[in-house]
């Protein structure tokens, strides 16, 4: 029993400790870090703005600047195709007013001697930019070879990939650019669509 009675104390001085660091924790979250000082010092501008960028400013963020259907990437390992008239009719999908569907078939196909290998590749993922600071994600795609594209991430060399990705975007909306970068293909390209 005396020993019961030393170590409540020693519990609730525990507690005590670890409510206070807590606290102590908690309360300095809340207040912003002086750090102009050392952005001074270092030379950094303080003030970060998010700019939107336009549709140049993003083309120049890929190392491949490209279009659907460019004919100097035809025998590339990727590469957009010329974009369809409409998405494709499995896929079922409803129109919304002031809305229309875009689809842009993208091929990867990489030829080399890597037979059953695969790489990450998710071209469902990438995201149209309207240069407005909007972007507009894959509403729905078709995968035109299930050798090719496995389990929505792995391209299977040498076979040839065709994924259409359908978008829906304002009607108003004529330029865009698709920012496409995977492990399948060593360049980023950004893909200018315009309607």
């Amino acid at each position: 029993m005396p020993q019961a009675r030393k170590a409540i104390p020693l519990v609730i001085t525990s507690l005590a400790l670890i409510g206070g660091g807590g606290w102590y924790w908690s309360s300095h979250q809340e207040k912003p870090i002086n750090v102009s000082s050392q952005t001074k010092l270092a030379g950094v501008n303080e003030t970060q703005e998010n700019r939107i960028l336009n549709i140049d400013e993003l083309m120049k963020q890929g190392l491949v600047k490209t279009y659907p259907g460019d004919p100097k990437l035809k025998a590339k390992t990727f590469r957009a195709e010329a974009l369809l008239s409409s998405p494709p009719k499995e896929l079922n999908l409803k129109d919304k007013p002031g809305y229309r569907y875009v689809t842009i078939p993208l091929v990867m196909h990489d030829t080399s001697d890597n037979f059953g290998a695969y790489s990450v590749y998710k071209p469902n993922l990438f995201v149209l930019n309207d240069g407005k600071g909007h972007e507009y994600d894959v509403v729905d795609y078709v995968n035109h070879n299930p050798k090719a594209w496995k389990n929505s991430h792995q391209y299977y060399s040498p076979h040839r990939a065709q994924i259409d990705l359908v978008y829906q975007v304002p009607e108003e909306a004529k330029t865009f650019v698709l920012f496409a970068a995977s492990d399948a293909f060593p360049k980023t390209h950004t893909i200018k669509i315009e309607l």
